[in-house]
């Protein structure tokens, strides 16, 4: 018996989606489908039972007793011709049904005659295959083979809503678990990150106080450093003191020659993001350099500009940054007769934070600073 098809209130894309969302396609057998399968063949006294999902492509069996395959394909299906009728759909004979006499599982092996299907639905009301029985001699069903049958397929949509809110639990808490975990790392880095920088602060206010001469001078370099070490720090927090990018940081000191009508520095190099290890005192060392090429060098002069250009290379399986600074077009320079914050940040502190290789050469036609520093490749924090 066959039961006039309605017109659906759902579309095939709809259908698959719903299909999808229980994540149970190419699953691993589970009992509880296993058991309801035995159950309906018992019930019925039928020696095939499938609990069949249509997808775009085949019928896929999430427990089957009696066939012996996972799936067929679609032009094999007897359940996508019965998907969208409303109640238990029973075929007595399929070799006698035209839409069936044709379909190879009945025409040949197994020489299937025999069909009983219960429609699976969704809460909503949309298809996702059957929970069948079938049978190698043309039969019917009693009324309480009936009954049983449809009982069982509610009971298979019952286990799948089942097994989807219980997958979502678990992506819940797994999700919760990895949100944790990720707070405690952050909360390391964070610990870390403002020891080194209350470490840096220390230094910085220290060598300042020891290069100054009033105390007008000290608060001015004192807090333009700390502006400078806040601005690296910013570009940081926004990937939760993981990386920073190296453009970002040098515009963050030259921004103020952006605008101007002549170029006054030139940025080349790839995209590269430092660690924070990395990335503060490279950030102040950027801070120094712009610093004294105001005061006396390139960017003294309405002509001089500045050029950074960087590169990454693989030494010995790992990698390492290369930065350049180069000034151009400034007054002559000379080596300064004492040692300030500036140069001792560029020649000691990096190569002891960063382990780092650093040049500095006070080149007349324009200061040259390079720096050869590993970069650090394992983010501490994991991404969300």
């Amino acid at each position: 018996m066959l039961n006039d098809q309605r017109l659906p209130s759902w579309t095939e894309d709809d259908r698959l989606a719903a299909l999808r969302s229980y994540r149970v396609l190419d699953t691993h057998p589970e009992p509880a489908f296993d058991d309801l399968v035995q159950l309906a063949a018992s019930a019925c006294q039928a020696p095939i039972a499938l609990i069949s999902l249509i997808d775009e492509r085949r019928q896929w069996f999430k427990a089957e007793v009696g066939l012996g395959v996972r799936e067929t394909p679609l032009d094999r299906s007897i359940c996508l011709s019965v998907m969208l009728q409303t109640r238990l759909t029973v075929v007595p004979d399929l070799a006698e049904d035209p839409r069936f006499a044709r379909n190879p599982l009945v025409a040949g092996e197994p020489r299937l005659r025999f069909y009983a299907g219960a429609v699976l639905r969704t809460p909503d009301g949309v298809p996702l295959g059957a929970l069948c029985v079938l049978d190698h001699v043309p039969r019917d069903l009693t009324e309480e083979q009936a009954s049983t049958l449809t009982l069982l397929a509610r009971q298979v949509m019952s286990q799948l809503e089942l097994r989807r809110e219980i997958a979502e639990r678990d992506k819940r808490l797994e999700a919760a678990r990895q949100i944790e975990q990720r707070q405690a790392l952050l909360v390391r880095e964070l610990h870390h990150r403002v020891k080194n920088t209350l470490a840096m602060v220390q230094g910085l206010v220290g060598s300042t106080g020891r290069s100054t001469d009033s105390f007008e001078a000290f608060y001015r370099s004192v807090s333009n450093r700390i502006a400078s070490l806040a601005k690296t720090h910013n570009l940081l927090t926004e990937d939760y003191w993981q990386t920073a990018p190296l453009r970002e940081i040098a515009l963050n000191e030259l921004k103020p020659f952006a605008e101007s009508r002549e170029p006054r520095f030139m940025l080349i190099g790839p995209t590269v993001e430092l660690a924070a290890d990395l990335a503060v005192p490279v950030g102040m060392a950027l801070h120094e350099l712009t610093t004294n090429a105001v005061r006396y060098g390139a960017l003294s002069a309405p002509t001089g500009y500045v050029q950074i250009r960087w590169s990454v290379n693989e030494v010995e399986g790992a990698r390492k940054l290369h930065l350049e600074w180069q000034e151009h077009g400034g007054p002559p320079v000379n080596k300064p007769q004492h040692q300030g914050f500036g140069s001792m940040l560029l020649q000691r502190v990096l190569p002891m934070q960063c382990s780092a290789e650093v040049e500095v050469l006070y080149d007349r036609a324009g200061l040259r600073f390079c720096m050869d520093a590993p970069l650090i490749e394992r983010r501490l924090v994991p991404p969300y």
